[in-house]
């Protein structure tokens, strides 16, 4: 009420509501309000919707319950999407409680709750397979000889992405109400990157190759067992690509390799490894031919793994940890 009565007097000083919302660091549209509510219907016009708002506000359980309603309308695969209107409406119909849409995004912002774009996964995923593969000590222990100790294992995630003219945008800071174009090919020559990493250190390997199949899978593993320590054992963690076969390790006394469940990609933290050389090298530009692809590839890739902190930070997954064994 202060504010307000305050926002009054300078306006009938100086009679310039710009000038009162700057010196008193309010809205413009606040002291237009106040000022109309007073030369309306004087200073009990300034009292208006001062209790409504806190009398008229959701109380905890009413947030829970709007959160788990939003929550699972996010998770059902019946399809469509909640906006700030239809959140509004729903709050009305629910609790009898109408808010502005301005103030509705603070609600949703104040339970927990932000504007984010989803995931997809595939139709026959499934998060009991998921979960279970999260059990990583007990694969392991199938996975690797009898007589390797767990503590001597590192965990190394490995993965092939393709690379090339169809090429991808990113946002860029560009000046506002502007919508800055960047080059995008439509030829179709690519190289295939293969990458895998080991958390636990920060060790990278890589390969960069025309295509993907068998022999260039058993060159990768090879080059981890080569940079495998002579008393540690690695476990690969790998997709069931067509390409990565039962048998591909049998011929490595220090290596073996462990199947993700089917469509789990987001179980290996290489995607975000993928998406993080697209977003800082590869995306916005031209190349000029396989050539080009893979120099651009390969300085990506020694881009990324300049920083073993970087590696870590954005590959270590809790349920792949050994140290915690």
């Amino acid at each position: 009420m202060r504010i307000r009565i305050l926002a009054v007097s300078c306006f009938l000083e100086c009679h310039n509501r710009a000038q009162v919302a700057r010196q008193l660091k309010v809205s413009r549209r606040s002291v237009n309000e106040w000022v109309k509510n007073y030369l309306n219907t004087g200073i009990d016009g300034l009292k208006a919707n001062m209790n409504s708002t806190n009398a008229n506000k959701l109380d905890e359980h009413q947030k829970q319950v709007l959160y788990q309603y939003i929550d699972e309308f996010s998770r059902s695969e019946q399809g469509g999407r909640l906006t700030g209107l239809d959140v509004q409406s729903h709050i009305e119909q629910q609790f009898g409680i109408h808010y502005h849409i301005n103030h509705v995004y603070k609600v949703l912002k104040n339970i927990g709750l932000s504007w984010i774009t989803s995931r997809s996964k595939h139709p026959k995923q499934s998060l009991a397979a998921q979960e279970d593969f999260k059990k990583l000590i007990s694969k392991t222990i199938a996975t690797i000889p009898v007589y390797i100790p767990l503590d001597t294992v590192d965990i190394w995630f490995q993965d092939e992405a393709r690379f090339g003219q169809q090429n991808t945008t990113t946002r860029l800071w560009a000046a506002k109400g502007s919508r800055p174009r960047a080059v995008r090919q439509q030829q179709f020559e690519y190289a295939y990157l293969f990458g895998a990493v080991c958390p636990a250190t920060g060790a990278t390997e890589a390969l960069v190759t025309p295509f993907v199949n068998r022999a260039a899978m058993w060159q990768h593993l090879k080059q981890i067992s080569e940079a495998t320590h002579s008393d540690r054992y690695a476990l690969v963690i790998i997709d069931g690509a067509g390409w990565h076969t039962d048998d591909i390790a049998k011929e490595f006394s220090n290596l073996s390799v462990l199947k993700l469940p089917p469509y789990s990609p987001e179980l290996n933290p290489i995607e975000q490894v993928w998406q993080w050389l697209r977003q800082h090298c590869l995306a916005n530009r031209c190349f000029e031919g396989y050539d080009d692809i893979v120099e651009q590839c390969c300085r990506a890739w020694n881009t990324f793994i300049q920083c073993k902190d970087r590696v870590k930070s954005l590959c270590t997954r809790d349920w792949a940890n050994m140290g915690k064994v």
